[in-house]
């Protein structure tokens, strides 16, 4: 029976001399995942996925894909593809000469390079672009060339190293709708590279946050957003608020001053909680939980108004209010609250 798991690594690491670029860890890619691996810069990403399309040599550990162990392999010998950041079209060929040149090389009869090549230029709605230069052409459509040219190789996952970083914001935009359309059109499993937490969020179906070289958290999107399993994650990925605190005999007691029933470890902790979940509160009006602070920032972001409260605690707090509501001046105190089930409290760490 066909696995579910597309790509396993176990133990797999690299180091450089004495530095761990990726320190020893195992992962299960599910098939027909869309994977995003997401990290600041020198998290260890790259060379991660490098490693598993066999552009770099792990330090340890085993590499299989599709069940077969592809760790000693070239990438020429792996059922994978990688599309880099940097395109890497060759500017001496059209388009369609670039999409089938590895076609060619695999010496395949010239009327199913032809056959594969429309097939793939069509999924990627380049069909009137066959002849064209690749430097005619803007980044959007390089990007789609460069894509096509490694689907038209029918790998058994894709790999994309930051696909889109060249891109500015509307192409990257629509750069991400036509590789959400693409993956539910073939179905295959996608495995990208992004620093870029709004892109990771749009894309992937699963997420893996690293940081100095490790895995800190896998899980869906929502997972990720709502639940992040440490500080890093949680700072990370989109806005948190952070507040420090302490558990004792099952109860948190933050340095804001709330208070409220946590089972778990005694010991430091942080509670999480997202910016949209903060409200200013009306007089009166209460919450499961609630501070009051001095705004020291307002902000107009269309959707919203943004709120930066300084608390007594000497902690930051960001709030969101309507953005037809009353706007309050800095300086001026203002009360906030959220519902209890909306924060996470987490180990502190940091």
């Amino acid at each position: 029976m066909t696995s579910d798991i597309a790509v396993r690594l176990a133990g797999v690491g690299k180091s450089f001399g004495p530095v761990a670029a990726v320190h020893p860890l195992d992962l299960e890619i599910r098939r027909g995942d869309f994977l995003a691996i997401l990290g600041p810069s020198g998290c260890g990403k790259t060379t991660l996925l490098r490693m598993i399309g066999g552009f770099v040599e792990p330090s340890a550990g085993t590499i299989e894909v599709d069940g077969q162990d592809v760790t000693d392999l070239g990438p020429e010998r792996r059922p994978t593809n990688m599309v880099f950041q940097g395109y890497g079209l060759f500017p001496h060929m059209n388009v369609r000469q670039n999409v089938g040149y590895g076609l060619k090389l695999k010496k395949l009869p010239a009327e199913d390079i032809a056959r594969r090549v429309s097939k793939v230029m069509a999924l990627v709605r380049l069909e009137e672009y066959g002849d064209r230069a690749a430097t005619e052409l803007s980044g959007g459509q390089q990007q789609r060339v460069a894509l096509a040219r490694a689907l038209v190789m029918e790998p058994r996952v894709l790999l994309l190293d930051e696909p889109l970083a060249a891109l500015d914001l509307k192409l990257r935009q629509a750069m991400q709708e036509e590789l959400r359309r693409i993956h539910r059109a073939i179905g295959g499993t996608f495995v990208f590279v992004t620093h870029d937490q709004g892109e990771a969020l749009a894309l992937a179906n699963r997420i893996a946050v690293m940081n100095a070289g490790r895995i800190e958290q896998l899980g869906a999107p929502e997972e990720i957003y709502f639940a992040p399993a440490s500080r890093f994650v949680a700072g990370f990925i989109g806005e948190a608020n952070l507040l420090k605190a302490k558990r004792g005999g099952g109860r948190i007691h933050a340095q804001c001053g709330i208070e409220f029933a946590s089972p778990g470890a005694d010991g430091p902790v942080a509670i999480v909680i997202r910016p949209e979940a903060v409200r200013p509160l009306s007089d009166g009006a209460g919450a499961d939980l609630a501070v009051t602070g001095v705004v020291e920032e307002v902000v107009f972001l269309g959707t919203h108004n943004k709120y930066v409260l300084a608390l007594a605690s000497g902690e930051k707090l960001t709030a969101q209010d309507r953005p037809h509501a009353p706007r309050l001046e800095v300086g001026q105190s203002l009360r906030v609250g959220w519902v209890q089930a909306e924060q996470r409290v987490i180990e502190d760490r940091g």
